[in-house]
């Protein structure tokens, strides 16, 4: 049996389950969360979809407000992580794997600390999303219009509407099966693309112009404090986006944003567009992700994050 079909008979014969994404969740996960909830609702199982946090940007998504923190004393059949191959990024959620007798995970990413029983892994994959909705169709499940509008949020938002390299035909195939599913484009667009906060356009723009130009402008760097986000009344998570902002630049290779999470914890996101891989960048740094999309966590204050971080960018070869 492979390890697709155990993973199915496992979904197939569980009556509880509880499904996480990652702390600091962005499209991907969310849509995995809740795309994979409304399936396995909808076949008659009991379903907690987990969410330490709830950024209302997201709140268009089917089923958000069916989000729930972790609840230390309830158990379960199935735990299923997704999004993340790193345990400790599931944050309280470790509780409900704790709490479960058995486990899957569902991602795409490069790296996998391979803690779960089961594990459906696809690191050319354009997102979680893409995995999960695939699994789901060859497996034989129903996919609702609600549940196919979440999946196709996740893949949209993680491959930057289809354009990383991540994103070929098979993307392009599981997207129109999902819109055969009901999968409401339109709502997905309007709400990611056409309904900007005029705060964080204003945001974006002082981000660009303080931004710190290296290698004759072939790498970008921003700082991103709790002071700058205040001053335009946003929040960290609203932040995310500016990293491909600044990639997009004219004659950028690499963009790099550090963004202080509390005074002693900042988070970086790497970007790239074609000759760096910025994960190896990230694992520098005890973090991961992609060849062109990566990201850490560093432990310190902003003041003393930022030059190391410049240093290191400094320091690349030919960008």
């Amino acid at each position: 049996m492979t390890e697709q079909e155990k993973a199915n008979r496992l979904l197939r014969d569980a009556q509880t389950v509880a499904i996480s994404g990652h702390v600091n969740p962005d499209g991907d996960s969310y849509a995995s969360v809740l795309g994979l909830g409304l399936v396995l609702s909808e076949a008659g199982k009991t379903v907690d979809m987990l969410a330490e946090e709830q950024i209302s940007h997201f709140s268009y998504l089917p089923a958000f407000a069916a989000l729930r923190p972790v609840d230390e004393k309830r158990n379960y059949d199935l735990f299923i992580r997704v999004d993340l191959g790193d345990t400790t990024r599931l944050g309280r959620a470790q509780i409900a794997l704790a709490n479960s007798r058995h486990s899957i995970n569902f991602d795409h990413h490069l790296t996998n600390d391979g803690r779960c029983d089961y594990a459906i892994l696809d690191p050319k994959a354009s997102s979680t999303c893409e995995i999960i909705a695939a699994f789901l169709l060859e497996n034989g499940w129903t996919i609702s219009a609600d549940a196919a509008t979440a999946f196709y949020a996740g893949i949209t938002t993680d491959s930057n509407r289809f354009l990383y390299d991540t994103s070929g035909a098979r993307t392009h195939r599981l997207a129109a099966r999902l819109l055969d599913c009901g999968a409401d484009a339109k709502r997905v667009y309007f709400h990611e693309y056409q309904n900007e906060n005029p705060k964080r356009i204003a945001f974006e723009g002082a981000v660009v112009e303080q931004a710190l130009s290296l290698h004759d402008g072939r790498v970008m760097l921003a700082n991103i404090t709790q002071e700058l986000i205040a001053k335009y009344g946003l929040a960290m998570p609203e932040a995310e986006g500016v990293v491909d902002t600044l990639r997009n630049l004219q004659g950028v290779e690499v963009a790099v944003i550090l963004k202080e999470q509390k005074q002693d914890v900042q988070k970086v996101s790497f970007r790239s567009k074609e000759k760096v891989n910025v994960a190896k960048i990230a694992e520098s740094f005890g973090g991961g992700g992609h060849t062109k999309a990566a990201g850490a966590t560093i432990e310190g204050e902003n003041k003393d994050v930022f030059p190391l971080l410049r240093s290191v960018l400094e320091g690349l070869d030919r960008p």
